[in-house]
């Protein structure tokens, strides 16, 4: 067990956040212009590091950006080795841009091929509940009524970390103006089953941008796409993307915190801020000499 050098314990649970893959077959770029795959297999080793401590691997929907199969089967083989690598399970979950069918069979999922992808997945006592919000034929996002009754019997008898629900369309109002026509449309029916029940966070993507918010008095947290950022600077009316920016989250789950952190998702050039030498002697003192070291300013 890592040594905690502050006043929280190390978390109990530690979730990958990931989101917005757009994978493409055949090596096509998308748009065009950029290389999802490249971009999801840099992150893949990134999260070799970054998650080392990873106890899930969440990928918030949108992996296909066209719904083929052979982008779900790069997804997996580009992601399930660094799963394997970690002892985490992978939770998936459908975004607009995702085909029911052609994900189902070639992530190995069960259930009726048409049918929403919702699953649960338990891990180190915390519940990670994945609801399928995108709408066949449809851009937007909502759920049916029989998948309200499935997420509220989902939610019973909370585990001793409580629940996360993951949901690709966030349920948060959206910068962007022309996206608003593309946002969760049942929020009300959400909030009614949300009530009183132990969902600790909401993790989202679609948006392309790492941001956060509240909703039904519950913490949403978006993680920014691997494939693309949207650039909200960019001259309005018109949406921009950009091949930058590109992040994943961490979410560390304590028994009275959670804590997000954005990850660079592709590798940049960078310097040791704080050099591995001293990082060591840190670690070989005790508590209080720890405060004076590394803490302490100089007369």
């Amino acid at each position: 067990m890592p040594v905690s050098y502050g006043i929280h314990p190390e978390p109990a649970a530690v979730i990958a956040h990931l989101s917005d893959t757009h994978l493409l077959a055949g090596g096509a770029l998308l748009g065009g212009l950029v290389d999802t795959e490249a971009h999801l297999r840099q992150t893949a080793e990134r999260l070799r590091v970054a998650a080392a401590d990873a106890h899930a691997i969440v990928v918030s929907g949108d992996v296909a950006d066209l719904g083929e199969p052979e982008a779900y089967a790069l997804a997996r083989e580009i992601l399930e080795p660094v799963a394997d690598a970690l002892g985490a399970p992978i939770v998936w979950t459908a975004g607009n841009h995702d085909e029911r069918t052609a994900m189902r069979a070639a992530l190995g999922m069960r259930g009726a091929p048409r049918d929403p992808i919702d699953s649960v997945t338990e891990v180190a006592g915390l519940r990670i509940v994945a609801l399928d919000t995108s709408l066949p034929g449809w851009h937007h996002g909502g759920f049916d009524e029989g998948q309200a009754e499935w997420l509220a019997a989902a939610l019973g008898d909370p585990p001793a970390l409580g629940s996360v629900l993951v949901m690709h369309h966030p349920s948060l109002p959206y910068r962007s103006r022309l996206m608003r026509l593309l946002e969760f449309r049942d929020e009300l029916r959400l909030t009614e089953v949300l009530d009183g029940a132990d969902v600790r966070a909401i993790l989202s993507g679609h948006l392309h941008v790492d941001g956060s918010g509240t909703f039904a008095e519950i913490p949403v947290v978006l993680a920014g796409a691997t494939s693309y950022a949207d650039d909200l600077a960019g001259p309005p009316p018109a949406m921009h993307g950009i091949d930058a920016a590109q992040s994943f989250n961490l979410v560390e789950v304590y028994t009275d915190a959670i804590a997000h952190s954005v990850v660079p998702a592709l590798p940049h050039p960078s310097r040791e801020t704080i050099p591995a030498h001293l990082a060591e002697q840190v670690h070989a003192l005790d508590p209080a000499e720890r405060m004076e070291r590394f803490s302490r300013k100089p007369d």
